[in-house]
């Protein structure tokens, strides 16, 4: 246990930040997210203040977004013009969410305000990405029972045929990533996302890589690798932000950039191994863990001296790593097996054949 001059009287369990940090980072690589979505709720169920979660959280996010990035450049998964355009949008939106944030921790309601915004979003992301992964599984399950051979890459949404026909000038194309779609869109889709990474601390990727995938119709790996570069710059200019409003704990946050860069390596090297599907299931299913722990965290800050849900809230949230770190470490054992001919169950087959 260790305490921070800026947190007099909180105690903060090391190597629970250092599990933060590990585990936000395998996330990171293997699904895109940054890591923000994890983080943030962590360290408030770890006790941090919500204002220093969200600086801290951000601070981190960008260690994670620069090794991500690096890895799955060197893949090929990212756009980089579309990514820069996104990064336009997002730094304004990012302003815009660092304002409000701080004017929610003059009056007092931060905690309940980043907790309520940040459950919302990981429900609605969760339960939408789990549903669509789980049906597009069952679609290439099929696909293999007729020995068909499977698609290459998922086909374009219908979200994204709908976007990508809004016939609004400019229009743009994007040779990497295959689409061509209004400038207008891409820069509302980013504007949006930045008021989020910036008033709580998450959104960035979280809810980029499903935007990327299910609005512009990008191929899940291409949106995880262009997410984490734009990541990497809009979370820089919000760290610069919070570091000047007081709201970054470095010591944390490097702490934790330090064991994320492990995660992060390791998570990007099992995409190579496994279909898109398998990373939107992990997602979805990682973000509906994270609601559960921070409802009951919320729940804790509302009822005060209620100690089973603060308990409950711990238990759940850092449970919730343990179990996304062995899924997707169980999902590269059985790929390796998948990629050396040897035999796997039938039904994790659609998971981890090439590139969907």
């Amino acid at each position: 246990m260790t305490t921070f001059p800026v947190l007099p009287g909180v105690e903060i369990n090391l190597f629970l930040l250092i599990l933060i940090g590990l585990g936000a980072g395998v996330l990171s690589g293997f699904t895109g997210v940054g890591g923000a979505f994890v983080i943030t709720p962590a360290l408030i169920v770890l006790g941090f203040p919500a204002n220093f979660a969200v600086g801290t959280s951000l601070a981190g996010v960008l260690g994670n977004s620069l090794v991500g990035t690096f890895r799955h450049g060197r893949l090929g998964n990212v756009d980089v013009k579309l990514g820069l355009l996104l990064l336009v949008a997002t730094i304004g939106g990012v302003e815009v969410g660092v304002r409000v944030l701080n004017q929610a921790k003059d009056n007092g309601l931060a905690d309940t305000a980043v907790l309520s915004i940040s459950i919302c979003m990981l429900l609605i992301v969760g339960i939408y990405t789990l549903s669509e992964s789980i049906m597009r599984k069952r679609k290439l399950d099929k696909m293999l029972a007729r020995k068909e051979k499977l698609p290459s890459a998922m086909r374009a949404t219908f979200l994204s045929q709908k976007f990508q026909s809004i016939n609004m000038p400019p229009r743009l194309h994007f040779a990497r990533s295959g689409v061509t779609m209004s400038l207008w869109i891409i820069l509302a889709i980013g504007f949006f996302i930045g008021v989020l990474s910036g008033s709580i601390g998450i959104g960035g990727g979280i809810i980029m890589v499903p935007s990327l995938v299910y609005l512009v119709g990008l191929s899940s790996f291409m949106a995880v690798g262009t997410s984490l570069f734009q990541i990497v710059f809009s979370a820089a200019y919000g760290s610069i932000r919070h570091t000047a409003s007081g709201n970054v704990i470095i010591f944390a946050a490097v702490i934790m950039v330090l064991a994320s860069s492990i995660g992060v390596l390791f998570g990007a090297s099992v995409t190579r191994y496994v279909r898109g599907v398998s990373m939107r299931i992990i997602l979805g299913i990682s973000a509906l863990f994270f609601a559960v722990g921070a409802v009951l965290k919320l729940s804790s800050v509302l009822l005060e001296g209620v100690g089973w849900l603060e308990t409950g809230s711990l238990a759940v949230t850092f449970g919730s790593f343990g179990v996304m770190l062995m899924m997707i470490l169980a999902l590269f054992i059985i790929a390796l097996r998948y990629h050396r001919g040897q035999q796997i169950p039938a039904w994790v087959e659609s998971l981890v054949a090439k590139e969907d």
